[in-house]
C-alpha cells in the first residue's frame, strides 16, 4: 500500500514539474537547454505512468520492456544535454541584466541632462527676457528723478507702464514653463489646447487634437508628465520631422490612459534611439518621464514614413 501511494505521489509531482517547466519555457525564450529539460521531465512522467499501470489495469510491463528502456535513455539524454547547455540561460539572464543596467544608466544620464537643459533655459529666459525689461524700468525711473519737464515725464511713465506689463507677462511665461498652472486649475486638455493654439498660430504645422477623455482627469503627476511629453514630441517633430500635420489623441478605459501621437514627417530609424547620439536625447527624456509613472512607450517609425508613438499609463 505504501509503495503504491509513493508511486502515485511521484506521478503527481512529475506532472507538476512538467507543467512548471513548460510555463518557464516561454520565459527562457525557448532556450534549447530548457526545452530539452522539459522534454526530459515529460518522458520521465511517461515512465512513471507506465510503472503505475499494473496497479490500475491488467498490464504486463515485460511486453513493453524495450520501450521502457528507450524512454529511460531518451530522458537521460535530454536531461544530461539540457543541464550541460543550461549555462546559456544564465548567460542570457546576465546579458539581459547588463543591458537593463546600461539602459537605466542612460535614462538617468538623460534625466540629469534634461534637468540641466531646463535650468539653463530658465536662466536664459530670466537673463535675456526679464533682465533687460527691469533694467529699462530702472533707467526710466532714474530719468524721472532728474526732474525732466512734465511732457517728457508723462512719456517716460507711459513707457514704464508698458515695460512693466511686459515684465509681468515675462514672469508669467517663465512661471508657466516651470509649472503650468492651467493644468492644476483646468486640466491637461485645456493646457494642451492652449499650447496647440500657439503652435497652430505660427502656420508652420497643423496639429489635430482629439480629446476622448470625456472630462476625465487623472492624477496631477500623470497630467504634468503627459503635458511635458507631448510638448517634447511636438518640439521634436517641428525641429526634425519636416512634417505638415500632427495627430494627437487622448483616451482612457478606466484602468489605463492612452496617448496616440502621429506625424507625417520624414521619420527615423527606431534603433538609432538607443545609440549614443544627441538626436535621440529628446526621446530618452520622454522614455524616462513615462517610466517614472510606470508607463509604457511603443514607437513605430521609419525613414520617409512618419512616426507613431503610443503611450499607456496605468491609472
Amino acid at each position: 500500500m505504501v509503495f503504491k501511494t509513493m508511486v502515485f505521489i511521484t506521478i503527481v509531482l512529475h506532472i507538476i514539474a512538467t507543467v512548471v517547466s513548460l510555463r518557464l519555457t516561454r520565459r527562457t525564450k525557448y532556450n534549447v537547454s530548457w526545452v530539452l529539460i522539459t522534454i526530459g521531465f515529460a518522458i520521465l512522467l511517461s515512465r512513471r505512468i507506465i510503472e503505475a499501470l499494473p496497479f490500475l489495469i491488467e498490464f504486463d510491463p515485460v511486453e513493453y520492456r524495450m520501450a521502457y528502456v528507450w524512454l529511460g535513455i531518451f530522458s537521460s539524454l535530454c536531461l544530461a544535454v539540457g543541464l550541460i547547455l543550461v549555462g546559456r540561460i544564465f548567460n542570457y539572464m546576465e546579458r539581459m541584466e547588463t543591458e537593463k543596467r546600461e539602459t537605466e544608466k542612460k535614462f538617468l544620464a538623460v534625466t540629469i541632462q534634461a534637468e540641466e537643459r531646463e535650468r539653463s533655459r530658465i536662466s536664459k529666459d530670466i537673463h535675456d527676457g526679464l533682465g533687460p525689461l527691469l533694467s529699462t524700468i530702472k533707467m526710466s525711473i532714474s530719468a524721472l528723478k532728474k526732474g525732466w519737464d512734465k511732457p517728457n515725464a508723462a512719456k517716460i511713465l507711459d513707457n514704464v507702464d508698458v515695460i512693466t506689463n511686459e515684465a509681468i507677462k515675462s514672469i508669467k511665461d517663465i512661471s508657466d514653463n516651470l509649472s503650468p498652472h492651467v493644468i492644476e486649475n483646468f486640466g491637461l486638455v485645456k493646457a494642451l489646447n492652449n499650447f496647440i493654439q500657439k503652435i497652430n498660430a505660427t502656420k508652420t504645422i497643423k496639429i489635430h487634437f482629439a480629446d476622448k477623455l470625456n472630462n476625465y482627469r487623472p492624477h496631477n503627476d500623470i497630467e504634468i508628465v503627459l503635458y511635458r511629453v507631448i510638448c517634447e514630441l511636438i518640439s521634436n517633430t517641428v525641429k526634425h520631422a519636416e512634417a505638415k500635420n500632427i495627430y494627437i489623441a487622448l483616451n482612457h478605459d478606466g484602468k489605463s490612459m492612452y496617448m496616440d501621437y502621429q506625424d507625417d514627417g520624414v521619420g527615423f530609424e527606431v534603433d538609432s534611439l538607443f545609440k549614443p547620439q544627441a538626436k535621440g536625447m529628446g526621446y530618452y527624456s520622454i522614455f524616462s518621464r513615462i517610466k517614472s509613472i510606470n508607463g509604457e512607450v511603443v514607437t513605430n517609425s521609419s525613414s520617409e514614413k512618419g512616426t507613431r508613438i503610443i503611450i499607456s499609463i496605468p491609472l
